[in-house]
């Protein structure tokens, strides 16, 4: 359930508020994501050469620090802090907006863990699809090239050398950018897009659509929009961003676990060992169980799903400039779906 814009904003003032603080974001991130590299480039490496060579001489192991910092900064002002103040704009209780209010409970936390392990088949089988696809070779060879690229910084801010390495990038890449990302497309944008279309099953595949494609990989684009597509669906009925941390916390940390696993210390991690493809009747069982467990999660929530995808007055909330009521005297009973 999500609540009315409470300070006079429609959808359109809604989602343009949304998108100026998203290019703020973006402008103001990138700029304060390079103070990490103060010391590590100078002012040649920045201006002369193209941007291969200064991403090459960026992406060693002696600045695997200061790439995790540089990340962090850059979700943060482009993930995170867009959606917030856009909700302190817009509405008058973010937080509540956005679905941090909830709680969660043992049961929910188990059978969210188990649906992104039981995507992971899914996830495979698309990406297996996605090769089989019939691209060009030059474009095929364009796809891999990229992937490579992305491989390439994973090596550098994934690098585990220890124990303490490991918890750091489970924070780092697995946590925070579940807290991030969800924050923007499930309870910024899903939230916004539902609202307005009265049709939450198109706002979940087109936020699933853009936060694929934020993560610019060709190859794995179905796999990240079936990912984003199950994290759609928890907060469409629930409204917990909560639960949906929970599971892309579950996801990326299952990768970075892996990575740790199959790495020998002092050695260079091989994105290769979390790309796993899978058959496509592998896929199709995937599909079957995560079916069967959302089923099971709507019974053990049915009590804490509260009319998802509607939106409803903040009770006891008296605003005679809501644009969204007709009938001010309607305030404070009225719901509107």
């Amino acid at each position: 359930m999500a609540h009315y814009a409470t300070k006079r904003f429609n959808y359109w003032g809604q989602l343009g508020v949304l998108t100026a603080l998203l290019g703020a974001g973006l402008i103001v991130g990138g700029l304060a994501s390079l103070l990490p590299l103060l010391g590590k480039l100078n002012l040649k490496d920045l201006s002369g050469g193209s941007a291969t060579g200064i991403m090459d001489k960026l992406l060693v192991p002696e600045n695997a620090t200061a790439l995790r910092w540089m990340q962090f900064i850059s979700t943060l002002f482009l993930f995170f802090l867009p959606p917030f103040f856009y909700a302190l704009i817009c509405h008058k209780k973010p937080f509540v907006h956005l679905g941090f209010n909830y709680t969660v409970n043992i049961k929910q936390i188990f059978i969210i863990v188990l649906i992104m392990f039981a995507s992971l088949p899914i996830v495979g089988a698309l990406q297996e699809l996605t090769t089989m696809l019939p691209w060009s070779k030059a474009t095929l060879l364009q796809f891999k090239a990229a992937e490579e690229a992305y491989d390439k910084q994973v090596m550098i801010i994934a690098r585990m050398d220890n124990f303490l390495d490991y918890l750091i990038s489970i924070i780092m890449i697995a946590f925070l950018p579940a807290v991030f990302e969800e924050t923007l497309f499930r309870g910024g944008l899903q939230n916004l897009l539902s609202r307005w279309f009265k049709l939450p099953i198109v706002a979940i595949i087109i936020t699933s659509i853009i936060f694929s494609a934020v993560h610019g990989s060709y190859l794995g684009f179905l796999s990240r929009f079936a990912l984003g597509f199950v994290l759609g669906w928890v907060y469409y009925r629930t409204g917990n961003i909560w639960l949906n941390i929970i599971g892309h916390f579950v996801n990326n940390a299952f990768a970075i676990t892996v990575l740790y696993i199959s790495t020998k210390p002092g050695g260079k991690p091989d994105p290769s060992k979390i790309d796993d493809h899978f058959p496509l009747w592998i896929g199709l069982i995937g599909l079957a169980a995560v079916y069967g467990l959302f089923l099971f999660f709507e019974k053990i929530n049915k009590d804490k799903i509260d009319r998802p995808g509607e939106e409803v007055l903040i009770p006891d909330y008296n605003n005679t400039n809501n644009p969204f009521l007709a009938d001010t005297e309607t305030v404070g009973h009225t719901d509107q779906s």
